[in-house]
């Protein structure tokens, strides 16, 4: 007669949470072109900044300038010694009443960045920044402004 002995196993795996985002200098810039002095500067939107989380993952996108404000209110630095700024904001929608983006949400509240729930490491989410100027802003010397924004994500 055949005995047998019979114990059990698992098989296992642990999934953890990751998110990514695409925000290429170059690529993502917020770009107004060229604006004549002392006219209003268009708010025009960045190629868009994409983000991946794995699927249900709650995440928060941050922006913040190169001054660190938490409010997205930025300085783009003039030519030469870079000492005249153009005063920028960063904004959730076109328009200079649209809400303000900046660096100001956690996972618990949204506060002033973007919150989002992650489709999938391969279903990216697209996010669009604008940015208002305004004429009197534009009333400087002419030459290249530019500032550099950080973009977190806390997941």
């Amino acid at each position: 007669a055949a005995v047998t002995a019979d114990k059990t196993f698992q098989v296992k795996i642990e999934i953890t949470s990751v998110c990514t985002v695409d925000a290429t200098i170059g690529a993502n810039d917020v770009d107004f072109g060229q604006v004549v002095a002392g006219t209003a500067a268009t708010a025009l939107a960045t190629a868009p900044l994409t983000v991946s989380c794995s699927k249900n993952t709650p995440y928060i996108v941050n922006l913040t300038p190169s001054n660190a404000n938490t409010d997205g209110l930025g300085q783009m630095k003039g030519p030469g010694t870079g000492t005249t700024e153009i005063p920028y904001q960063l904004r959730k929608a076109a328009g200079e009443s649209a809400a303000e983006w900046g660096n100001q949400g956690t996972l618990t509240a949204a506060g002033n960045g973007i919150a989002g729930t992650g489709l999938g490491v391969n279903s990216p989410i697209t996010h669009t920044v604008y940015a208002t100027a305004t004429a009197a802003a534009t009333d400087v010397p002419t030459g290249n402004y530019v500032d550099t924004v950080t973009v977190n994500v806390t997941y």
